[in-house]
């Protein structure tokens, strides 16, 4: 049905005598959304009651598990203060780890509709996911014939982790101010890709990798000889300011409104109490440490080591390097700021959303192969994404593998 609809919506007579590029883009991701819809409502039908819900959920109550349960929190009630510590003088998990920009559009959006959080947030993230796919299909023909667009949004629709762009969850609202952000930058729109880039680093993580991106990218155009003089580079390194000063901002509010100038960073350390003893963040750390507790020291070592080579491999590939320079740059900066700071675990696969850009090289890379060959991988897409519901969204006691 998909393949379908991408041959349909790029064929000329069909594409210009009926429909403006926007229905396709919207049609394809319709069809990735009821995909996952289905697989989802799928597995709800195996889940046992838990700490949520009863046993096989409705869609809005199982939608708005996990997570959505803190940000559920913040548009409740908003932030504690002052930051909550435990009896061991430890701050415990609280709502500090999670960005004001979703819920408060949520309540924004409930307050005007009077729908209740779980049907105003599953709203939201579902018409911002469409955002997204509209925004980044504009992003991919930057440099890709709209073919290539439409695959790609089809694999990132049909990834293991998308069911969250329907849920209560910051990733589509995220998605699309980064992915308006790059294109913004991309067409010289650089006051607009900074408004983006500011709005994201209240949603979503991810500003102070944009803000690397930007100044590898002029690095590199003025080692290469390609910028246009001074002008451009100073509108550039602002940019890269900008948006870098932004990735800090979260910090710095939660430092103002707690009085602990480290908030936010003990808050989201203490997410990984469970796997480690470390109470500070040091560089590069989280994955050896994650590493050695599942699978020991020395073999540990070994597979991060791998993971980082594989990574770096993967950004030297053709296909990656065919994609539009900002998109490749940010992809890039996106992995080596989650090298340098994020603790990998079961929630990896749903981190890695903002480096969509990879699954748009596997598009371009792809997107000429047999209709045989296309249709086993999206059978391969469906199988890993109802993988992922089994063993990541369905819950069951005790468990350690959340999305």
């Amino acid at each position: 049905m998909v393949d379908r609809l991408i041959n349909r919506s790029t064929d000329r007579r069909w594409s210009l005598a009926a429909a403006p590029w926007w229905l396709g883009v919207i049609l394809v991701w319709l069809a990735t959304r009821v995909s996952s819809t289905l697989l989802f409502l799928l597995v709800a039908r195996t889940q046992a009651a838990n700490y949520w819900t009863g046993a096989a959920p409705g869609y809005f109550e199982y939608l708005n598990i996990w997570d959505s349960e803190w940000f559920h929190k913040v548009f409740d009630h908003g932030y504690p203060v002052p930051l909550p510590v435990g009896s061991d003088g430890l701050v415990p998990q609280n709502e500090w780890a999670f960005m004001p920009g979703y819920p408060m559009l949520v309540r924004a959006v409930s307050s005007l509709t009077t729908l209740d959080w779980a049907h105003a947030s599953a709203l939201v993230s579902l018409g911002a996911s469409f955002g997204f796919a509209l925004v980044a299909y504009r992003l991919i023909v930057v440099r890709f014939s709209p073919q290539v667009a439409l695959w790609s949004l089809v694999l990132i629709g049909l990834s293991p982790a998308s069911i969250v762009m329907q849920a209560g969850y910051a990733e589509s609202l995220g998605l699309l101010l980064l992915a308006a952000g790059l294109l913004f930058w991309a067409t010289n729109r650089l006051w607009w890709a900074a408004a983006a880039i500011v709005a994201m680093s209240l949603t979503r993580p991810g500003a102070v990798a944009f803000s690397m991106a930007v100044f590898a990218v002029l690095t590199w155009r003025w080692w290469r000889g390609l910028d246009r003089g001074w002008p451009e580079r100073i509108r550039l390194a602002g940019l890269g300011a900008i948006t870098g000063a932004a990735g800090f901002a979260w910090l710095v509010i939660a430092w103002a409104a707690t009085g602990r100038f480290d908030a936010y960073l003990v808050t989201e350390l203490a997410w990984r109490r469970g796997y480690t003893d470390s109470v500070k963040l040091n560089l590069l750390e989280p994955w050896f440490a994650s590493a050695e507790f599942w699978l020991g020291r020395g073999t540990g070592a070994l597979v991060v080591l791998a993971l980082f080579t594989f990574a770096a491999w993967v950004m030297l590939t053709p296909a990656v390097k065919a994609l539009p320079i900002e998109l490749r740059a940010f992809s890039g900066a996106y992995l080596l700021y989650l090298a340098l700071v994020f603790f990998p675990q079961s929630s990896t696969v749903r981190i890695l959303f903002p480096a969509f850009g990879l699954l748009v090289a596997l598009g371009a890379r792809t997107v000429n192969l047999r209709p045989p060959a296309k249709y086993a991988l999206l059978a391969l897409a469906v199988v890993l994404q109802l993988g992922w519901l089994l063993t990541c969204w369905r819950y069951s006691a005790p468990d350690f593998s959340p999305p």
